[in-house]
């Protein structure tokens, strides 16, 4: 089998699984149904993964990793988070769905791990700007600070529709929390 048509079995059981989502709560998804919907038969479908929940990680690789790659690979980290919420917006009712799915492989979960290794990416890319005020605190430690915040907005904006705005201006907000503290958002007469 050659690689462009594993690629085209995947895309056909990855839309088939998108199909199903739409209609019915992930936990109701067979693997059957998945072949069924992309005209396959079932061992075909471990041929290419090795359950339900890796089509979550397919679909994050594709839909979204990918393209953050080619961004961090060319220097344009100053898109990235634009390009993550246009990904998302461009299909916000399915993404809704993804994030209802529970259990250690949700897609909430892989999206933390995701946002974390970029970030982590981005710290071993470039040197700090402030390395004595950070030296008790690990590259790891950062990326998790905040991994913990982006994580949970992204995923409230696509629950709670904020990605009814435009992307460039999710993004553009949330640019400049990462680059300003709490403190800096607030008129504080002793601030």
């Amino acid at each position: 089998m050659t690689e462009e048509k594993k690629e085209l079995t995947k895309d056909l059981l990855t839309l088939s699984f998108k199909e199903l989502i739409m209609k019915m709560p992930f936990e109701k998804i067979t693997v059957k149904m998945i072949t069924d919907g992309a005209d396959v038969i079932r061992p075909t479908f471990y041929k290419h993964f090795q359950d339900k929940y890796e089509i979550l990680e397919y679909i994050l690789e594709k839909e979204i990793k990918d393209k953050i790659r080619v961004l961090i690979e060319n220097d344009m980290e100053d898109n990235l988070l634009r390009l993550l919420f246009t990904c998302l917006s461009k299909d916000k009712e399915f993404y809704k769905k993804l994030y209802l799915i529970e259990g250690a492989n949700s897609f909430d979960n892989l999206m933390f791990q995701f946002i974390y290794d970029t970030l982590l990416t981005l710290l071993n890319k470039y040197p700090l700007k402030s390395p004595a005020k950070l030296q008790i605190l690990s590259r790891e430690t950062i990326a998790r600070f905040y991994t913990f915040g982006l994580a949970d907005s992204v995923k409230y904006a696509i629950m709670h529709d904020i990605t009814y705005t435009p992307p460039e201006e999710i993004a553009a907000a949330y640019d400049y929390l990462i680059h300003n503290s709490a403190f800096d958002l607030v008129e504080h007469p002793r601030i």
